[in-house]
């Protein structure tokens, strides 16, 4: 019995008069004795084949038969190799080019939000200074008995704009890089509790020393837990924040740099990379519904044209670090769709839940329901070469042949 394995790095498909089949690199196939010759071809490209006679050839190649060994067809296939990785390696180069193009863009915008940020802060510290001196001199000279909660109010508003400017605080961000966030609020509660109760009983006792009375009880006597009242200061600064960062993007950007950062960079992530797909009105006007994702250079040239209004484009891309990555869309209770199942599009599509979630599909359905109102014509574009292959059964079996060519591709 021949063996023929594949030793070149591309799949073929191999035909012994049984039926095609897939041979990826490495793998080998058992040739029936019957056999008298094969057909082969390149998977990828159908116009690269080759008519082998079995019996003359494995006499050749001691009853086992390489692609390599294959003169006309290993050549043909070396070539389509090296095309292929000039261009990977071109695509490559465009997406370099593009992430420094993007990088620039989104250093360039950072600095202007920052200096914009840092405007505000410096305005807002030299406001809060020129606010807390006046009211010190206005308490200390006209209720001076308000002065212990005047002081345990300037703590309380400190410590809550130090807990929301602590993602700037250069000492609080290494020490937690190093140490943990534990150490961190450790620091910076117990720096609080010093500053607050340090002056405060210097300034009773200073108040002590001048009466001629015990000075522990005197301390005891003076010190009124009512001073403390300003204290929930503290718990609503602090909900105030939390509510602001996690309801209200936009004030918190404006009011927080940790995040400016991350907007900025999902910004020029949106404004470069994300498409959402634009149809655009006419009977019988082209719409590019399918694209395969190698071809960036063209991916990008077709969405500066969408974006301009100049072609009519229904396919989504989310990247990673987009807002709607990783966002899951239930399945809609149509009668069309009983027969499907999952707690989302991605059991259908990819037979488990995926982490880049399947917000997309639902958006690029929405986008190809729309062509179709519209009377689009409807564009599918493939590989080179490879229209009409890799074809699911049916909608119902995509997720099961999912799961299938990813276990075939880990093999590999």
């Amino acid at each position: 019995m021949t063996t023929f394995q594949n030793d070149i790095q591309a799949a073929v498909e191999v035909d012994c008069g049984s039926g095609w089949v897939v041979l990826y690199p490495k793998q080998r196939l058992q040739i029936a004795g019957s056999a008298e010759s094969l057909w082969m071809r390149l998977r990828e490209d159908y116009t690269i084949t080759s008519h082998v006679y079995i019996h003359a050839e494995a006499g050749l190649f001691s009853s086992e038969m390489c692609t390599s060994e294959l003169g006309p067809f290993n050549i043909q296939a070396e070539r389509w190799l090296e095309r292929e990785k000039m261009s990977v390696a071109f695509a490559e180069a465009q997406a370099l080019l593009r992430k420094v193009r993007d990088k620039s863009l989104t250093t360039h915008d950072l600095e202007k939000s920052q200096k914009v940020c840092q405007r505000r802060l410096l305005i807002f510290l030299l406001l809060y200074m020129v606010l807390t001196l006046a009211l010190s001199g206005l308490t200390m000279h006209f209720a001076p008995e308000l002065t212990l909660k005047g002081w345990v109010a300037f703590c309380s508003v400190t410590a809550v704009f130090t807990w929301t400017m602590r993602h700037i605080n250069k000492p609080l961000v290494h020490l937690e890089k190093r140490y943990g966030t534990g150490a961190s609020l450790v620091l910076m509660w117990s720096s609080f509790l010093f500053f607050l109760l340090g002056p405060y009983v210097l300034l009773i006792g200073r108040f002590c020393q001048d009466i001629q009375h015990d000075f522990w009880e005197c301390m005891m006597a003076v010190a009124d837990i009512t001073d403390f009242i300003p204290l929930c200061i503290l718990p609503v600064g602090l909900t105030i924040h939390w509510f602001v960062r996690k309801f209200h993007g936009k004030l918190a950007v404006q009011l927080y740099p940790d995040l400016l950062e991350r907007h900025v960079a999902q910004r020029a992530l949106e404004n470069c990379i994300v498409f959402h797909g634009r149809v655009l009105e006419g009977m019988g006007r082209g719409c590019v519904c399918s694209w395969p994702g190698k071809y960036a250079p063209a991916w990008d040239a077709m969405v500066r044209s969408s974006k301009k209004g100049n072609t009519s484009a229904a396919v989504v891309f989310l990247p990673e670090g987009s807002q709607l990555f990783g966002l899951h869309d239930s399945i809609p209770d149509d009668d069309d769709l009983k027969d499907l199942t999952g707690a989302c599009w991605c059991v259908p599509l990819y037979g488990e839940r995926k982490p880049w979630g399947c917000k997309w599909w639902t958006k690029w359905i929405a986008n190809v329901e729309e062509a179709v109102r519209q009377g689009a014509k409807l564009e599918v574009y493939f590989f080179a070469n490879s229209k009409g292959k890799g074809k699911a059964q049916s909608f119902g079996t995509c997720g099961s042949e999912h799961l299938r060519r990813e276990a075939l591709w880990r093999r590999r």
